[in-house]
């Protein structure tokens, strides 16, 4: 048995009403003069309490009425055998489609019970939205079908490990890859210059042509004051030796290094910046530098708002923050200028604003088969479980509480009676 509303049996406190109503509930008797009894002198009259329930029968079906229309309402599924056999014969299907796969063949099994299509940016993508529809789908074989070049990186085992276990999982090739693919890396900015980089997938070769690309700006800004600008000029010098990657168009970041913060500091509102202090949080390497260096040498580095704490020193204070001004993003750096957190830091801010462009949407060799086979598995008996639209027995509960009512009415109706011929009787008798 299982409960699609399972917070309705609370409903099942309201069975005490009937019987706090029968308890509490008293009836008055009827006032009979009787002539043979006027020269007795009169009594005091003793208080009563009834301890036993009235019409028991009646009591009965009230309080079967009030149990039942609980249970009801919270929607019980009984598992039969045949129940379960019709849930094991239909199958519940989500379709991953990459965006460079052609349209699934349509289905011509007559099992299939449900099917929906995920298209996004990536097969981990639709993979995790299908997931998520499946796990509210009704009782059924679920089944995840992957359809796609399958070309290596665009799913992995990681992928498949979040797919639950009662999921089963296929793959199907569609499309063709490429022989050969030519794609633009991210520019990187060095000491002489700025290098345009491309790099070629020809099978499973891959080589990298870089170029001079003239001398761009620095995606970074930096202010220090004059006694100090020679250490970040050297700072700087040695992060440019390692190559950093152009911001990309339209991202600029002012670093404050040993100054004042500007005191027209606003809230980040652009995406772009939100996500490159995400980056900057996540940054172990800024972090371990952090946590490695002294007392802030530019005094108290503030979090309130609009500012937003990127990394602490060993004793928790605040020692880098970020905030938005003039359409930059702003970071202030309290470490003293010739700390290791100031080259951490232009690293780190470097590839917080960078595009982070990827060659594995362009790879050109297919997963191997060995591999698919390895992580295809059937689908698993489905459980009785709650779902939306699923068909539930509480009809017929609400058919058997119609039912009580009519016996409830037909019992209260033969009660009045008999009362009423009780008293036409009694004063017969006294007359």
């Amino acid at each position: 048995m299982i409960w699609t509303s399972p917070a309705a049996l609370f409903g099942l406190a309201a069975v005490a009403a009937p019987i706090l109503i029968h308890l509490l509930v008293q009836r008055r008797a009827e006032r009979l003069r009787f002539p043979t009894l006027r020269f007795l002198a009169p009594t005091r009259l003793a208080r009563a309490r009834r301890r036993l329930l009235d019409d028991a029968p009646l009591l009965a079906v009230r309080a079967s009425m009030l149990a039942l229309a609980a249970v009801a309402l919270a929607g019980p599924i009984l598992a039969t055998a045949s129940r379960r056999d019709a849930w094991s014969r239909r199958i519940v299907r989500a379709v991953v489609v990459d965006g460079a796969a052609g349209a699934p063949a349509p289905s011509s099994d007559a099992a299939v019970h449900e099917v929906r299509e995920f298209r996004g940016p990536s097969l981990a993508d639709g993979i995790r939205r299908a997931v998520a529809w499946l796990d509210h789908a009704p009782p059924a074989k679920r089944e995840l079908l992957v359809v796609s070049p399958l070309p290596i990186g665009a799913i992995t085992a990681a992928d498949v490990a979040r797919v639950p276990a009662g999921i089963g999982v296929t793959f199907e090739r569609s499309g063709r890859l490429p022989a050969q693919r030519t794609v633009a890396l991210d520019s990187v900015r060095t000491a002489a210059g700025t290098i345009a980089r491309t790099v070629t997938l020809d099978g499973d070769r891959t080589s990298v042509r870089e170029s001079a690309s003239g001398n761009m700006a620095l995606p970074i800004e930096i202010a220090a004051p004059p006694a100090a600008r020679p250490v970040v000029d050297a700072a700087l010098e040695a992060v440019l030796s390692r190559r950093i990657p152009m911001a990309a168009a339209g991202r600029r970041v002012r670093m404050v290094i040993g100054e004042a913060p500007p005191t027209a500091a606003e809230p980040i509102r652009e995406p772009w910046m939100a996500d490159a202090v995400a980056r900057l949080t996540r940054d172990a390497d800024l972090r371990d530098a952090a946590s490695r260096a002294g007392a802030p040498a530019s005094g108290s580095i503030s979090t309130r708002a609009p500012w937003i704490l990127v990394a602490g020193d060993a004793t928790g204070r605040p020692l880098v923050a970020a905030a938005a001004a003039s359409g930059a993003l702003v970071v202030v750096s309290g470490a003293p200028a010739p700390s290791i957190v100031t080259p951490i830091l232009l690293r780190a801010a470097a590839n917080a604003v960078a595009p982070g462009a990827s060659v594995g949407e362009a790879e050109v060799v297919p997963i191997p088969d060995a591999q698919l086979r390895a992580w295809t598995r059937p689908a698993a008996q489905p459980s009785p479980r709650t779902a939306p639209g699923e068909s539930d027995d509480r009809r017929w509960l609400w058919l058997i509480v119609l039912g009580l009512f009519g016996i409830e009415e037909w019992m209260r109706r033969r009660l009045r009676a008999g009362s009423s011929a009780t008293t036409a009787t009694e004063a017969a008798r006294v007359a």
